[in-house]
């Protein structure tokens, strides 16, 4: 494996469904400054590009000591998107991305700033991306340039509503930032009663006090819930000799904490909620939550996992996590980590996102082992790809 790790953040259509996944290689702590270009070889010789993506569509900045040398990438081209900032492209480097390009790569210019110049020298790039502190007004007459010359752009680092509703009406098809994560309601708005609904089983499933019987009767009363959950379960632990058929097996099998888990999952699921990718998202980090608890050994993982599960609760119910936290029978140590990222836990979950973003020189963990928790963390996006798979099926006909 290598030494250090690589985070993934979602980057968005117009529709918030998932374009790609913008890759965020970080080395260890105790090797900042060594250049990343041994770094970055190291990723290609150790981690297949599906690995991080889930088969998906990845986009990477390459440094520019690296792009100078660079003759061919050990990666596909059909899932793979270069980015070159512009501050990197010298005459040796536009000479590189322009090999690229022949070899049918596509290729992406990321800038603070249009420059005519550049976009006539760069007229293959294929897409642009521009950080959201530009002033969309100001871009505008350059998007439509780049519009006709068939290049799409990109606005990244999107924090606010406003950024977000501007850089649609200008016409961006692309959007990346932690503004998807967050929740849209209105303050003092209600949240909808289909909502509050789902909100209310979820935290029935939590309660600690629930019997098999309860579990067995609210997963029972919707077909929908019931046959998913028993595909979860049957796909997550294949290789059982006995296919499982009941909740009242699975339980017997693996535990009823595992099996209100997935029914947790399938529950929020079925809620109506865009972007779908927050989801993947909450399940890769509650496995990595997970995970780190275990390496650390001094906590309780089952309740690192819940962190990670229900850290995107906020964005996928559109209130306040504080509010939805009051429908919730959650342990204290829980809500702490989720609300103020405190606690015992929430170094835990801090850390995890902190390294979703590709940011490892400061973690609340400074004791962690980036080698195996990015073997982790790979173990996770397949997991949750595996899940992915088995939500999307449907039912039946009656």
């Amino acid at each position: 494996m290598i030494p250090g790790f690589i985070g993934r953040t979602p980057v968005y259509d117009r529709s918030l469904n998932l374009f790609a996944y913008q890759l965020l290689p970080c080395s260890l702590p105790e090797t900042t400054g060594v250049p990343l270009e041994p770094f970055l070889q190291q990723i290609w010789e150790n981690v297949r590009l599906d690995q991080l993506t889930g088969g998906k569509t990845g986009l990477i900045s390459l440094p520019g000591p690296l792009l100078e040398g660079l003759t061919e990438l050990p990666m596909p081209k059909d899932k793979l998107i270069v980015n070159v900032p512009r501050q990197l492209l010298s005459d040796a480097v536009l000479d590189v991305i322009k090999q690229l390009d022949n070899q049918g790569y596509v290729l992406a210019i990321s800038t603070d700033c249009y420059d005519e110049t550049l976009a006539n020298k760069t007229d293959y790039a294929e897409l642009w991306s521009f950080d959201a502190s530009c002033s969309t007004a100001e871009l505008q007459p350059h998007l439509d340039e780049l519009h006709a010359k068939g290049i799409k752009v990109l606005l990244r680092q999107i924090e606010t509503q406003q950024q977000y509703d501007k850089a649609f009406d200008a016409g961006f098809y692309y959007f990346q930032g932690r503004y998807f994560e967050r929740p849209r309601l209105i303050h003092g708005t209600q949240m909808p009663a289909n909502k509050l609904t789902a909100l209310q089983l979820i935290a029935r499933l939590q309660d600690p006090k629930i019997t098999i019987e309860e579990v067995e009767d609210l997963v029972s009363c919707d077909i929908s819930l019931s046959y998913k959950l028993l595909r979860l379960i049957n796909a997550a632990f294949y290789g059982l000799p006995k296919k499982v058929d009941s909740i009242r097996r699975a339980v017997v099998f693996f535990g009823l904490n595992r099996i209100k888990h997935w029914a947790t999952v399938v529950l929020v699921n079925a809620i109506d909620y865009k972007p779908r990718e927050l989801m993947i998202t909450a399940l890769v980090r509650a496995r990595t939550c997970e995970y780190i608890a275990e390496q650390q050994g001094n906590l309780n993982s089952e309740e690192c996992y819940i962190c990670g599960l229900f850290s995107l609760l906020d964005a996928i119910m559109d209130a306040p996590m504080a509010e939805i936290l009051k429908h919730m029978s959650l342990t204290d140590d829980i809500n702490e980590a989720l609300v103020f990222g405190g606690g015992p836990l929430g170094p835990v979950l801090q850390t995890t996102l902190s390294l979703e973003q590709g940011v490892c020189q400061r973690l609340p963990l400074e004791t962690l082992n980036l080698e195996d928790t990015m073997r982790a963390f790979v173990g996770a996006i397949e997991w949750a790809e595996q899940v992915r798979l088995q939500l999307q099926q449907e039912p039946p006909p009656e």
